[in-house]
């Protein structure tokens, strides 16, 4: 992981996405950059939005409407993390992932994450948390309103080998 920043609680922002990734303007390129096969992130997109989203907020099911959804990829995010035992000082962890693609003329980098699945309270060592590695960060406009933008990130559980897709604000580091 990239050496951590420092900052006080007052300048404290939420996660924050960056690192814009090229050639990518819908659901099509999104499926060529990642090597994913184009159903596979359709499934992943409307299995998300049943599960997370209210019926009147919903993405669309047809793979049509799915396919010209802007999408923007991005590499990078910053993850605010509270320094143990102060209250007013967090770290900004540095979360990457560049997919298929080289990181500074290397193999590509996806870094592991924490996955909130449940409660903090939950008993156990990860206390509701999964270990999960990162595919890709991706922001998608919504069909209905071209305002709303939706924050998600592409993972794959090390078990079960699938990809998912989650909201990137439950991606801990």
């Amino acid at each position: 992981m990239d050496t951590t920043s420092t900052t006080k609680a007052s300048g404290i922002r939420r996660r924050m996405l960056k690192g814009r990734g090229d050639n990518v303007s819908n659901m099509a390129d999104f499926s060529r950059v990642l090597v994913v096969s184009i159903e596979m992130i359709y499934r992943g997109l409307i299995r998300y939005s049943r599960h997370n989203l209210p019926p009147e907020r919903r993405l669309p099911e047809d793979p049509e409407i799915l396919e010209s959804l802007p999408v923007e990829l991005l590499t990078l995010l910053e993850i605010p993390v509270q320094a143990f035992q102060e209250t007013e000082i967090y770290h900004i962890h540095r979360v990457r992932c560049t997919g298929a693609h080289n990181f500074r003329n290397h193999g590509s980098r996806n870094d592991w994450v924490s996955v909130r699945a449940g409660t903090e309270y939950i008993y156990g060592a990860l206390q509701g948390r999964l270990p999960a590695k990162l595919v890709a960060l991706f922001k998608i406009r919504d069909y209905g309103c071209e305002i709303r933008v939706r924050r998600l990130a592409v993972r794959r559980e090390p078990i079960s080998k699938s990809c998912e897709i989650t909201q990137a604000n439950n991606l801990l580091s």
